[in-house]
């Protein structure tokens, strides 16, 4: 008997801010691919900054912060909460 049946789901679902997001099944997203999910026109200029912060992920690292340039293994119901801020 096979262990994984032929339609074995090739997207996840993530939370972004709150707002459900299906991805396909990859092991990676990085801070630029969740930033993109999080707005829709992401705030720009000089001084704006990210903050992204993860919780419900992996067992190895279920909870953290991304930071430009770093990716992280996602997995089913993981959540994402992504802040802009306007250093002056």
């Amino acid at each position: 008997m096979q262990e994984h049946s032929k339609h074995e789901e090739k997207t996840v679902t993530i939370y972004v801010n709150g707002r459900a997001k299906v991805l396909p099944k990859n092991d990676e997203v990085s801070f630029a691919e969740i930033i993109r999910l999080a707005f829709e026109n992401p705030p720009s200029g000089e001084g704006v900054q990210f903050t992204v912060q993860y919780s419900r992920g992996s067992s190895s690292k279920p909870t953290g912060t991304l930071v430009e340039g770093q990716k992280v293994k996602i997995k089913e119901g993981m959540e994402f909460d992504v802040t802009s801020t306007n250093r002056s």
